[in-house]
Parts: C-alpha cells; sequence; structure tokens
C-alpha cells in the first residue's frame, strides 16, 4: 500500500466515526416514542381491489406521445395494473384487504 491509499482509508474511518449512534447515552427512546401510541389511530377502512386500475387515466384520452399513442397505453397500463397488484399485496399483509372480492381475471 502506498501513503495515498492508507490516508484515504484513514480519512474513511474518521467519517465513520460518530455514526450510528442515533441517541446520547442515558436517553434511550422506546419505539412508542417514535410511533406514537396504538389506541390514538384512526380506524381503517378495508381496502377493495380494483378491477381496471386504469380505468380513469383512459377516461382522459390516449397520451399525448404523438405516434407513439397504442405503445404508451400499453406500457401505461402496464404500470398501473402492477401497482394495484403491489397495493393488493402490501394491503393483505397489513390485513386490510376486503372480505368481499371481486377478482375480474
Amino acid at each position: 500500500m502506498n501513503a495515498v491509499s492508507n490516508g484515504a482509508d484513514a480519512a474513511r474511518r474518521r467519517s465513520r466515526r460518530g455514526r450510528g449512534k442515533g441517541t446520547a447515552p442515558g436517553s434511550a427512546k422506546t419505539s412508542g416514542d417514535f410511533w406514537g401510541s396504538v389506541g390514538k389511530l384512526p380506524s381503517v377502512e378495508d381496502v377493495a381491489v380494483s378491477t381496471d386500475a386504469s380505468a380513469v387515466v383512459r377516461s382522459l384520452g390516449r397520451p399525448p406521445f404523438p405516434g407513439h399513442e397504442a405503445v404508451s397505453e400499453y406500457y401505461l397500463r402496464a404500470v398501473y395494473d402492477n401497482t394495484a397488484k403491489l397495493a393488493e399485496v402490501l394491503a393483505t399483509a397489513g390485513d386490510l384487504l376486503s372480505e368481499a372480492r371481486d377478482t375480474g381475471h
């Protein structure tokens, strides 16, 4: 190793000092301090899964990409469908998915 790389390594070690400390000694916080009380959370309605995630956007008309309308519609619909699937997965994980589901697939 040369002196330049040793100096760079020492600088990296110095810059890492003090990271990850979070709180000062003697002032440990609980997760309740950060997240708040569960009793104060608002009630949440069940999530219903959409069978046509791109309906509202399609109602606005064709995308303004001259010469590429069909391709852009295809990709935008793919994004909306994947977003709806991700929302369904998150709702399922959080036990928020409505029991009355119309899958339409």
